[in-house]
Parts: C-alpha cells; structure tokens; sequence
C-alpha cells in the first residue's frame, strides 16, 4: 500500500511540473538549452570521438566489474547479474517496437504515468500510447512474478510511512516532470545514448538517494551499510 501511495503522489507530482501549478518552474528551468554544435550535447559530441568506441569502453569496464562484483543478494529468484542482462535487452528491443507505433522513444516511466493520468483525467483516447501499455504490462509482471516467487502479500503502513511515501512520491513526480524523465527514461533510454542531460539527471538522483537514505535512517545505519558492501566484495 505504501507503494500505491507513493505512485499516486508520483502521479499528482508529474501533472502538477507538466500542466498544472509548477509548468512554470518547469518552462524557466528547461529555457537553458546546452547544445553542441547546434546538436543535443553528448559525450560523444563532447568529445568528437565515434560513439561505438564508447560502447566499447563502457562495455569493456561494465563486463570487467561484474566479473569482480559480488553475486550475493537478498531477494530471491534472479540475481541482479541477470535481471539487469535481461533488461538491457528489453531496452533495446523497446526501441523498434515503439517506433513501429509512432513513439519513437525507448522505456520510460514518466511518460507513460502522464499520459495514463491524462487520459483517465480528461478522458482523450489519443493520450495513451506504447509506453502507457508497456506501463500496465511493468505492473502485470511483477505481480506474476511476486505470486510466481511466493513474495506478493498486501502490506499496510503506519500513519508516518504513508506521509513520507505521499511526499516522496510528490517530490519523485516533480523531480521527473522537471527533469523530463526519471531513472528508468534518463538510465536505461538517455544515458545509453550518451546524453549529458541524463547523466546529470542519474548523477543527481543517486546522490538524492544517498542523501535521502542519510537522513532517514541516520548516519550511522547508513555507515554500516556501505562497511557490509565493501567486506562483500571480494579480494
């Protein structure tokens, strides 16, 4: 249920940053454009080098530190070795399927929960689209897969959790609406495609997670935390 309530507060933040109350603050902060060459500015761009050479850096150093990276983990079913494989395939594919529909864009999360909202709000047809199906097939799935792995059980919180889940989930939809998409659109679809602007988003939405989890749980929890992944890792 705290899951729930932070995806509606996700929700309400999306349209309050995209056609509500905060599209201002959301035109004024995207009237800054950096570009290169008259072009999106990427690290390629940057750079001037080819960006396949790129790709093969990054998959060099990627494949590199999962062969150094620790396979333990507390969830059962895949491992995130695997999932993640899994999903970047997933990723890929997205691309041809959703330019096949019009949408010429890869997996995102932001999107779809707007026009979804859009449609169940104002009740227009042509907002849906391939990522808002993609959306209700994301929640299909794990729930398939929850019940698969004997893990799915509705659980209640308390009166706290549910504020802190509700203004989470608010400040998460704001954030995305700003930022033109959160961590699954500017990971798994921007930064891919080496965009300055997703690695800024990424860049700045761990360190609001870091942060976040600094002051909920303390820093001495979150002390020990880092001190458990690092005795983890292998020699």
């Amino acid at each position: 249920m705290g899951s729930i309530i932070a995806l509606l507060g996700f929700s309400f933040g999306i349209m309050m940053a995209t056609g509500g109350v905060l599209e201002p603050v959301q035109a004024a902060l995207r009237a800054w454009v950096v570009e290169i060459d008259g072009e999106p500015a990427t690290l390629d761009r940057l750079m001037s080098v080819n960006p396949w050479l790129l790709v093969a850096v990054f998959a060099a150093a990627g494949g590199w530190w999962l062969l150094r990276s620790p396979a333990g983990g507390y969830q059962r079913g895949w491992s995130w070795v695997r999932s993640g494989v899994v999903i970047g395939l997933i990723a890929t594919v997205a691309w041809p399927i959703s330019t096949l529909t019009g949408r010429e864009w890869g997996l995102s999360i932001t999107e779809p929960i707007r026009t979804i909202s859009g449609f169940l709000l104002e009740g227009e047809n042509e907002l849906l689209t391939w990522g808002s199906f993609m959306w209700l097939g994301l929640i299909a799935g794990a729930y398939v897969a929850a019940r698969f792995h004997g893990e799915f059980a509705w659980r209640a919180p308390g009166a706290q959790r549910i504020l802190q889940a509700l203004g989470g989930g608010l400040m998460m939809g704001v954030g995305a609406g700003i930022a033109g998409g959160c961590n699954i659109g500017h990971g798994l679809t921007g930064v891919p495609l080496f965009a300055l602007s997703s690695m800024t988003a990424m860049f700045s939405i761990v360190m609001g997670v870091w942060t976040g989890v600094y002051l909920l749980f303390g820093g001495a929890a979150f002390a020990r935390r880092i001190e458990s992944v690092q005795r983890a890792k292998p020699a």
